[in-house]
């Protein structure tokens, strides 16, 4: 089925409940029943081992949302925020939270295909939490009634229905995808993603987790069919690690993917400036980063607006269809040395 040809308001809306009916954020997301403790605000990024490496004074830049829009004010903002603030979202009892990633939490960083696989499942997870909290944002008529005092019967057209139930798609998948993983998990299964991470001599100024589709390469060549609703999308897990000694950019993808991961990785390393590249692919596709408030304080204003212009980018791999290789136009942002490749 390809996106013009989701037409039926009525399997819009049926779709679209039954999305909430099913996953909900005020549970806890792990794959065991013993739950305890209640939801916790969890880190995506490990507090110590990830996020105090990065910081200054306890503190870190990083996207701030504001919750409003105003014609003065963008919604989002790059600011200085406290830790225990970064990188959260309340996925996990307190209980879950603190078992399932006491690898990357207390165990010194080592590559072990378990903490490998356990940075791809938090991201994955998050992104979950995330679209789900986007269905449930959706508002229904009757809140849009009460909020602006109509007493008239309302409708939403049928172009808003097949929007909203076309945007679900994505979160579908990565429900998918969590769930391929919760069974992993529940049997102990760590060996089924392929992992490759670039080296850096020098500590990353920037720390991300994110799962995402690349529907382009960073050359622009198309990897995914996006508009076709019954092709199955592979996702990528990254993350950016300060570590003890310089740090990672580790890349992760399911055996079972198709080529899409695999080749975005590829077009990734295929540039003269790989600390620049890496940058750009944290910072284009995701908005849970931190930066380094050593040296984003330390970058002339222009360079500051450039990194907040990537931001506001959606759908970057769409946008490498038509402005590919952004590092070859960017302004110097940063150098970690000469990155080498190793497969896990």
């Amino acid at each position: 089925m390809s996106l013009g040809n989701l037409h039926n308001p009525k399997v819009a809306t049926d779709l679209i409940a039954d999305f909430r009916r099913r996953f909900s954020t005020k549970v806890c997301m792990a794959p065991h029943p013993d739950h305890a403790g209640g939801t916790v605000a969890a880190h995506t990024m490990s507090l110590e081992a990830v996020l105090r490496r990065l910081s200054t004074d306890g503190h870190v830049y990083a996207p701030n949302f504001n919750g409003r829009f105003s014609p003065d004010e963008h919604p989002i903002q790059i600011k200085r925020i406290g830790l225990r603030n970064v990188s959260v979202f309340n996925g996990f009892c307190a209980k879950h939270d603190a078992a399932l990633f006491s690898c990357l939490e207390n165990e010194v960083f080592c590559f072990s295909r378990k903490q490998l696989f356990m940075l791809a499942y938090r991201a994955a997870a998050r992104e979950c939490y995330l679209k789900r909290k986007q269905c449930e944002s959706l508002p229904d008529l009757e809140h849009i009634q009460a909020i602006h005092g109509i007493t008239a019967p309302l409708t939403y057209t049928d172009e808003i229905l097949i929007h909203q139930a076309a945007s679900l798609r994505g979160a579908e998948e990565c429900e998918a995808l969590k769930a391929k993983l919760d069974g992993y998990l529940v049997n102990s299964i760590w060996d089924r993603f392929v992992t490759h991470a670039v080296l850096f001599p020098k500590q990353p100024s920037i720390a991300a987790c994110f799962v995402f589709q690349p529907f382009h390469d960073m050359n622009g060549r198309q990897l995914q069919d996006y508009e076709n609703l019954e092709a199955e999308m592979s996702q990528l897990a990254i993350s950016l690690l300060p570590l003890e000694q310089g740090g990672a950019a580790i890349f992760s993808w399911l055996d079972s993917a198709n080529s899409a991961p695999r080749r975005f990785f590829e077009s990734v390393l295929d540039t003269d400036n790989l600390t620049s590249s890496v940058i750009h692919v944290a910072l284009d596709n995701s908005e849970n980063f931190a930066l380094s408030p050593t040296w984003y304080e330390s970058l002339p204003q222009s360079t500051r607006d450039y990194l907040f212009s990537r931001i506001g980018i959606l759908e970057a791999s769409i946008t490498y269809s038509q402005k590919h290789r952004p590092e070859l136009s960017a302004p110097i942002l940063d150098e970690w040395g000469q990155g080498s490749v190793v497969q896990f």
